[in-house]
């Protein structure tokens, strides 16, 4: 198989990245308009529990695998790297049979415990055998991967968009009209919230199935001649890695785990105590009445705020993905220079799509709002400054997923768990401290204040490990005076062409001139180190 370069296995990952973007908006947009704020609050209930276990699974399992694929490939061991493969797909089937059973056995718990009710129950059952495929499919990434051969995982996260779009969709609106008996007695919102956890649960299933027919059209690699370690030795290798790695993968996922667990309690507080209070500091919408406003703001913050919030980094994390196994090459190859060199690329490059992302957002954070869920006027209102002050946070996010890689590539996978709980401690406090007086925009301000912290200690651990310096402090400066530049003129374009046009061409129109101003900036400051960093040469 073709080795790709870590720029060519970026753009894959990141196109393949943008569709399933594309995808899960027009997902959760018309889910938004079926399942209303309500709906939404018991949808994300569910995925609230599903996507740290997809984090843990597909992100912390491939990790695991890739790892030491890509150690042996480097060496040249490739009957090693088949074992690793083979051994992880025995472990991987029994660990997700297990983590199956052990989220149908909890369901109701966690359900209870959440949510204070049981209509997100039935979405949360749909959601526990998506755990066994995320297992299987974590495998077959992760050996691809760590070849340095990106095109498989890119194609079966395409797959798993398509169908997480149309089955979800269809099953969300099957279960809403059906007349099912199994389903009597649960509201229409939860009986939507069911179908479309189901969809979801089917998209993984598909992307596994995807890989498992690519297998059938590879060609086997020629053997080398050294005996593959003990299938004892490989389970312990992947559980060493497989653990600090699947930890590290939760970083996202903890915070909205953390507001899963604080944020309707506190919200019930609010409304027990002073419940005018509670509407006037949620910006909530008088008509929604009060047993519905705490899953109301729940699901108008998770369902629109952390929706718009999770685009960015999930397409840069796709950059870190990609430096992952080159690096673990190079590193495992002894070529420390070449490692450090991929460290620097990958941090600058990620800055430079992250940086005006995050200025954007602010800048604009009711015009995405408005112009991605058109019509929720409710839910927009209560959603906007979660999402305006979640943007600090967007930055530090996105650039502290390469670096967790980088940290995984050169054999310390158990720093980013260390960075990560410092990070997690201070979410919970300020949580506890900063919704009772700033409803949503307080959860906001702690994932920020989260993600900076743990972004300045893996940047710490990162240059003591690879023991020369990255020389980012030019770039990042002239990214950031070009973020605030394109976040100001998409600001004015976007405030003085509202008077002219309709509301989508002016947000349309304030995106273009931002972009071409930042665009202009980076020609102007940073032309040469791009150029550079572009033509740079990949481990042959």
């Amino acid at each position: 198989m073709k080795k790709q370069s870590f720029l060519q296995g970026s753009l894959l990952l990141t196109i393949s990245a943008v569709f399933a973007k594309l995808c899960g908006a027009m997902f959760k947009l018309p889910l938004t308009a079926l399942l209303g704020g309500t709906g939404m609050g018991y949808f994300s209930c569910a995925y609230g529990l599903f996507l740290p276990i997809y984090a843990v699974l597909v992100t912390g399992l491939s990790t695991a695998v890739a790892k030491p694929v890509a150690d042996f490939t480097g060496k040249k061991k490739t009957a090693c790297a088949l074992k690793i493969r083979k051994t992880a797909r025995g472990l991987c089937f029994l660990m997700g049979l297990a983590g199956m059973l052990v989220a149908l056995l909890c369901a109701r718990f966690f359900t209870l415990r959440t949510s204070g009710s049981l209509e997100a129950f039935p979405a949360v059952l749909a959601m526990s055998p998506a755990v066994l495929f995320c297992c299987l499919t974590a495998v077959e990434r992760g050996y691809y991967e760590g070849l340095c051969s990106m095109t498989p995982t890119a194609i079966s996260q395409a797959v798993e968009a398509v169908i997480k779009l149309t089955a979800g969709l269809f099953f969300c609106r099957f279960f809403m009209n059906a007349d099912i008996s199994v389903l009597h007695g649960w509201t229409t919102e939860s009986r939507g919230a069911f179908g479309a956890v189901f969809g979801v649960t089917l998209s993984t299933g598909a992307g596994w199935l995807y890989l498992v027919i690519w297998n059938q059209f590879q060609e086997q690699q020629n053997l080398s001649h050294e005996i593959p370690p003990s299938s004892r030795k490989i389970i312990r290798l992947l559980l060493k890695i497989m653990i600090p790695a699947s930890l590290g993968a939760l970083v996202t996922n903890l915070t909205s785990l953390t507001d899963l667990f604080t944020m309707m309690k506190a919200f019930s507080g609010m409304l027990a105590d002073n419940p005018e209070s509670f509407y006037q500091k949620a910006s909530l919408a008088k008509n929604i009445p009060p047993e519905e406003a705490s899953a109301f703001v729940y699901g108008s913050f998770m369902g629109l705020s952390v929706t718009v919030f999770n685009l960015v980094p999930s397409l840069t994390n796709m950059l870190a993905k990609s430096v992952l196994p080159c690096t673990a090459q190079a590193w495992a190859s002894g070529n420390q220079k070449l490692a450090s060199a991929y460290a620097r690329q990958v941090l600058v490059l990620t800055g430079i799509a992250a940086v005006p992302a995050g200025c954007g957002i602010f800048a604009l954070s009711e015009g995405i709002l408005e112009f991605l869920f058109s019509g929720r006027t409710a839910e927009i209102q209560t959603a906007v400054s979660g999402l305006r002050y979640l943007t600090p946070g967007l930055i530090c996010l996105c650039l502290a997923f390469p670096v967790f890689s980088l940290l995984q590539a050169v054999g310390r996978e158990d720093l980013p768990v260390k960075v990560m709980i410092p990070g997690i401690l201070v979410k919970l406090l300020c949580n506890l401290l900063l919704i009772p007086h700033c409803c949503t925009a307080g959860a906001s301000l702690s994932t920020s204040l989260c993600y900076f912290l743990i972004l300045m200690l893996s940047l710490i651990c990162l240059k003591k490990e690879l023991g020369q310096p990255l020389f980012l402090a030019k770039s990042f400066f002239f990214q950031f005076w070009g973020g605030i530049l394109c976040a100001g003129s998409a600001w004015l374009c976007y405030d003085k062409l509202l008077f002219f046009f309709p509301q989508k061409i002016t947000f349309l129109i304030s995106v273009f001139i931002a972009v071409l101003v930042y665009l202009l900036v980076l020609f102007l400051t940073c032309r040469k180190e791009i150029k550079e960093i572009l033509m740079q040469k990949q481990i042959s």
